[in-house]
């Protein structure tokens, strides 16, 4: 019996991809090499204070559509557990 959860969609694709970039550094080690270096200076290169200040005002941007997504879920689920028949045995 297989108890594995199917893969979610980004799940595989975030699979794919790390399988494709496995194979290019298997057959081309050095561009391989050579990309990684290159994507660590560039992140080294990044201001701090910039990401940062990034990821919090995107992180800020997405909470009100998150909490009120959750909310609706909420009273959707106890809108329908309250209206759902009753078993009149």
């Amino acid at each position: 019996m297989n108890h594995e959860q199917p893969f979610q969609p980004a799940e595989s694709c975030l699979r794919r991809s790390l399988a494709d970039l496995k194979n290019f550094a298997q057959r081309e080690p050095g561009q391989a090499v050579a990309v990684a270096v290159g994507a660590g200076l560039l992140i080294n290169l990044l201001p701090t204070r910039w990401v940062a200040g990034t990821a919090a005002v995107v992180g800020a941007m997405l909470v009100r559509p998150v909490l009120l997504s959750l909310g609706v879920t909420k009273a959707m689920e106890l809108c329908c557990k309250n209206t759902s028949p009753q078993d009149h045995s």
